[in-house]
């Protein structure tokens, strides 16, 4: 899976880009709908993933697992939010990068 390049020499341009945090625990949460597009996901504790127009209704079942300070990269389509869920307290963070 390629990342999008930050470097000044044709990278990503973050500047205005949609960023922020969501604290996650043993309870599912999710963010407000996000603007479309491809984003970097990394969280500061091992936990699970899902995309959707709901998605607060992760599970380590259903979610996709996202392991403690890794990024990964994920689409998100119009109307969807990000949803988080893991076993411990801790914070996801997201930013978009295309």
């Amino acid at each position: 899976m390629a990342f999008a390049s930050l470097s000044a020499a044709g990278g990503a341009d973050i500047f205005n880009s949609a960023a922020g945090t969501l604290a996650v625990s043993a309870v599912a949460a999710q963010t407000a709908v996000l603007p479309e597009g491809q984003y970097h996901v990394w969280c500061s504790v091992e936990c699970f993933i899902k995309v959707g127009a709901t998605a607060n209704d992760v599970t380590a079942a259903n979610g996709y697992i996202v392991r403690a300070d890794t990024t990964v990269a994920v689409p998100v389509r119009p109307g969807h939010r990000i949803g988080a869920i893991a076993g411990g307290a801790g914070t996801l963070s997201y930013h978009k990068v295309g």
